[in-house]
């Protein structure tokens, strides 16, 4: 599952971080911003992490990380993230989705982990394109939901949203998927759009709704 998400600068020091991501790391946000992420990283951790994000080319692919944290009360706390670097020239901004990372209990009862989640995301989004050619996507409407999916998938793979890119995806003009925008922002389920980026995130609310629906259609494709 998604928790949410931190931009760090090019040498790893945090510069904004989601709550429900301070909160799991046993902190606040404004203990975290300011801080390296190598100074919560626990030490056996620390030199595979470092190579990763060293490999990391601005606005290319992105890697995905196991790693452990030492937690503000001391705990061992084990995440998933996805991190890429965005912006012009090698220091740029280091973009990570922090992800629940999946216990051996978990994978026992068949749980999906978050890259099934994200894989059965991409998978529907496949269908949908796929569908729209045959068929044509003047047939369907379903552009509340495609909306959901392909932020999530953004976020999943650290990359952003744009209003621009959902609407071409879409194949929307930018007022008729505003009008969308704001009814899934009256639900809770996606903030309004950053202004400096023009960005779309999922709210956690959106978050957990998307990823409810994505394990039952996950279950649902197994049984």
């Amino acid at each position: 599952m998604i928790i949410g998400h931190s931009v760090s600068d090019g040498d790893g020091v945090i510069l904004a971080i989601d709550e429900p991501v301070a909160a799991v790391l046993q902190r606040t946000q404004k203990q975290l911003v300011g801080l390296s992420y190598l100074s919560i990283t626990h030490p056996d951790d620390v030199a595979r992490n470092l190579s990763h994000v060293a490999a990391l080319q601005p606005n290319g692919n992105s890697a995905r990380i196991r790693k452990r944290y030492i937690g503000g009360e001391g705990d061992i706390i084990t995440m998933e993230v996805q991190v890429s670097r965005l912006g012009n020239g090698k220091p740029g901004r280091l973009i990570g989705t922090l992800c629940t990372a999946p216990t051996l209990a978990d994978t026992i009862s068949g749980d999906p982990m978050p890259h099934h989640l994200w894989r059965r995301a991409k998978d529907l989004l496949g269908i949908i394109r796929a569908r729209d050619a045959v068929l044509g996507s003047d047939l369907f409407a379903d552009h509340a939901w495609t909306t959901l999916l392909i932020v999530y998938v953004a976020e999943a793979e650290s990359r952003i949203a744009s209003v621009d890119m959902v609407a071409d995806q879409l194949r929307l003009s930018r007022s008729t998927l505003g009008r969308w925008i704001r009814v899934l922002q009256a639900k809770s389920l996606i903030e309004p759009p950053d202004s400096n980026l023009d960005a779309l995130q999922l709210t956690q609310t959106g978050i957990n709704s998307v990823e409810r629906l994505l394990a039952t259609h996950s279950a649902m494709a197994v049984s």
